[in-house]
C-alpha cells in the first residue's frame, strides 16, 4: 500500500475499535437507567449476544493492529512505512498532491512545518508504552479465544481477561488513533505535526445513541 491507503486503513481500523470499546462501556453505562436496564432485561438474550459480539470482534482489531507477521497490516508496519517513505510527507510532495494551495491561497504554507526524522520520533513515541500490552495480552485473547476458536464458553476464557484493564485498551487505542490523524492532518493539509492525544469526539454520540435504543426512543 502507498501512505495514502495505509492512513486511511490505520484510521479506519482504530476509529472500528473504538466505536466497538465505546459501545461496550456505553451499554453497561445505560444499564444505570432503570427504564434502560428493565429493556435489557426483556430481551436478556439479545443483549448477551450483543455485547460478546463487541467484545470479541474489538479484539480481532487489538490483534491485527499489533500483529507482527510477515504478512500482518499492522500499526508497526504503518510505522515502518511512514518512516521509510518520510518524503512523502515533505512540502515538495505535498505541492505535488495540492498544486493549487498557494494559487488559492498565497499563505496557506506561512505556519507549517514538515517533519523530520525527529519528528516521527516523538510522534510515534505515543504508541511505543503500549505495544507489549498489546502484543502480550490482546494478542493472547485474539489468537487462543477468537481466531482460532479454542474455547467455546466463557468459562473456559475467563481467566486470559484479568490482565486487560479497559484504561489501557482506550489508552492505545487513542495514542494509535492520535497518530495516525496527525499524519493525515500533515500528509493532506500540511498541518504541522503535534505530539497531542486527541480526543474521540464520537464517544457522546455513541453512550447517548446506545441509551436511546435501550429505552426504545429509536
Amino acid at each position: 500500500m502507498n501512505t495514502k491507503s495505509w492512513i486511511s486503513f490505520i484510521i479506519n481500523e482504530t476509529e472500528s475499535a473504538l466505536s466497538l470499546y465505546y459501545s461496550y462501556l456505553a451499554f453497561n453505562e445505560a444499564l444505570k437507567d432503570k427504564v434502560a436496564l428493565r429493556s435489557a432485561h426483556k430481551n436478556g438474550h439479545f443483549w448477551l449476544l450483543h455485547n460478546g459480539a463487541i467484545w470479541r470482534t474489538l479484539f480481532l482489531y487489538l490483534g491485527r493492529l499489533s500483529d507482527d507477521g510477515r504478512d500482518a497490516k499492522s500499526f508497526s508496519v504503518f510505522q515502518r512505512h511512514c518512516v521509510k517513505n518520510i518524503s512523502d510527507f515533505s512540502k515538495e510532495s505535498f505541492l505535488e498532491r495540492r498544486s493549487e494551495a498557494l494559487s488559492l491561497n498565497p499563505r496557506f504554507l506561512e505556519n507549517s512545518e514538515f517533519p523530520n526524522e525527529v519528528t516521527f520520533s516523538n510522534l510515534f513515541s505515543l504508541t511505543s508504552k503500549h505495544n507489549a500490552f498489546l502484543r502480550a495480552e490482546c494478542k493472547t485473547i485474539r489468537s487462543k479465544v477468537y481466531a482460532h476458536a479454542i474455547y467455546t464458553e466463557e468459562h473456559e476464557f475467563h481467566h486470559l481477561f484479568k490482565s486487560v484493564k479497559f484504561s489501557e485498551i482506550e489508552a492505545a487505542l487513542l495514542a494509535f488513533w492520535s497518530v495516525a490523524i496527525h499524519l493525515r492532518e500533515s500528509f493532506y493539509n500540511a498541518k504541522t505535526i503535534k505530539t497531542d492525544i486527541l480526543s474521540f469526539h464520537e464517544k457522546e454520540d455513541i453512550y447517548r445513541s446506545t441509551l436511546r435504543v435501550l429505552k426504545r426512543e429509536i
